[in-house]
């Protein structure tokens, strides 16, 4: 993503990069006069490197991973950071009536997605019979318990909060830059997980968003020019490995634990908030065009979308389709 040709920000741009959370973080912050940029920049890198380590299913240490340990065993005392990402987990859990699962950490790994991505890339994984559960997802949860700060897992669950800790990730640093640090205005986005602000609206940066090809990661299909808001983008094309029964995917469906085949390869949606964001990018390629949609319509108002379907058709909400610049 970059600033839009011939567009002033209000102050001097202080841009960074940096890899965390198995994905680019790339940053650019206008610090007013009395913020120290470096100090910003800092702070964002150990912010990401700590939600890494809260997050991270692939680090043995990890405070995920341990919970995934004790699963079943009894209520386990957590961080307030793993509170607050598991109440909003269950929130969307429940807006997506379970096509959203963060349980479903067992079903991913025992496809074949187990290590890091760059590590499972390239392998043909044996994987075990289909079903791998059959509990619905819907009646599937944990129990969180906020006076205590404690949660209990099933037995045998597991959970994979990656994508929604991302974004939680971003909103957070955001927030702490801006209201903490004195960045009046800036961008975060972390593998397409991303957020834009402006104390200035009149005066902001116009951030040209590019929309990658879902066939080509190294081109973009077109882009948005935005000044502010979230946009989060889930593919069932980047992430796929092969195994002895075809390729999957890391997008799975809950009634089937299984990847999901649904004719949409690519959904990005466009919105305030860069969690609900990823929630609804990730359940619209899951459920698909029409089923997908119509639950994303009636629970995210004030949300956008814009998808590609498996023929290479670009669909999606009309406001978006006229301001898309195709490349």
């Amino acid at each position: 993503m970059s600033r839009e040709a011939g567009q002033a920000a209000p102050a001097p741009l202080h841009t960074f990069r940096f890899r965390a959370m198995n994905t680019d973080v790339e940053a650019a912050i206008a610090a007013g006069p009395e913020a120290d940029p470096h100090r910003m920049e800092e702070d964002t890198r150990d912010w990401f490197r700590y939600a890494e380590d809260c997050f991270s299913r692939f680090r043995p240490e990890s405070e995920l991973s341990r919970l995934n340990r004790l699963s079943g065993s009894a209520p386990v005392l957590i961080s307030d950071t793993m509170l607050e990402v598991l109440a909003l987990a269950e929130q969307y859990r429940r807006a997506t009536g379970g096509i959203f699962d963060p349980l479903l950490g067992r079903t991913v790994r025992l496809l074949g997605y187990d290590a890091s991505f760059e590590q499972v890339r390239g392998r043909t994984f044996h994987t075990p019979p289909a079903n791998l559960d059959p509990t619905p997802s819907v009646e599937r949860s944990y129990r969180l318990d906020s006076r205590m700060k404690s949660v209990l897992l099933p037995a045998g669950a597991e959970l994979d909060l990656g994508g929604i800790a991302k974004s939680w990730t971003v909103k957070r640093a955001a927030a702490w830059l801006r209201s903490g640090m004195g960045a009046q205005s800036g961008m975060i986005n972390a593998g397409g997980d991303l957020t834009i602000w402006s104390d200035s609206p009149a005066a902001a940066p116009h951030w040209r968003i590019g929309i990658q090809d879902p066939w080509n990661a190294e081109a973009d299909k077109g882009y948005l020019v935005r000044t502010e808001g979230s946009a989060a983008t889930s593919s069932r094309l980047g992430r796929q490995w092969l195994t002895d029964r075809g390729p999957k995917h890391h997008l799975i469906h809950p009634a089937a634990m299984d990847s999901a085949d649904s004719r949409v390869v690519q959904c990005t949606v466009f919105g305030p908030d860069p969690v609900e964001c990823e929630i609804w990018s990730k359940t619209i390629c899951i459920l698909g065009e029409t089923e997908g949609l119509k639950l994303f319509h009636s629970k995210a108002a004030g949300y956008e979308a814009l998808l590609f379907t498996e023929d290479g058709d670009i669909r999606g909400t009309v406001s978006l389709l006229t301001q898309l610049q195709l490349v």
